[in-house]
């Protein structure tokens, strides 16, 4: 009878605990987040994902099979996919790779315009 759980924090400092029960017999799944059920689902013998939002960011409890009643379990962040605050991460990312770029011409331009000078002198 797996029951496990995963605390995770969340972007406004509120740790979640989120736990699933995969039962042996029935194979009946209960997810749960902070003593609360949020997703019930019967005879469960297949890979399958469940998805629950914390705070802005999408959380994903995995159940993906390793054989003949065998099963491997997982809990993660899915920051690829498309919600506002993974919008805002990317955003985020590019005008940092940007900064970075200026900041690469700016050093390059000093450089040559140092290097030029001591030539000419």
């Amino acid at each position: 009878m797996p029951q496990l759980s995963w605390s995770i924090n969340g972007v406004n400092g509120i740790i979640y605990r989120i736990g699933l029960f995969h039962g042996d017999k029935d194979r009946h799944v209960v997810v749960h987040c902070n003593d609360k059920v949020v997703a019930v689902d019967f005879s469960v013998e297949e890979a399958k994902t469940y998805s629950v939002f914390l705070d802005q960011e999408l959380c994903e409890v995995a159940i993906e099979t390793a054989g003949p009643d065998q099963y491997t379990y997982d809990c993660r962040i899915n920051r690829d996919a498309a919600t506002p605050l993974n919008e805002k991460r990317k955003q985020h990312r590019a005008e940092e790779e940007k900064r970075d770029q200026y900041r690469v011409i700016g050093l390059l331009s000093i450089g040559i315009i140092i290097l030029l000078i001591w030539l000419l002198y």
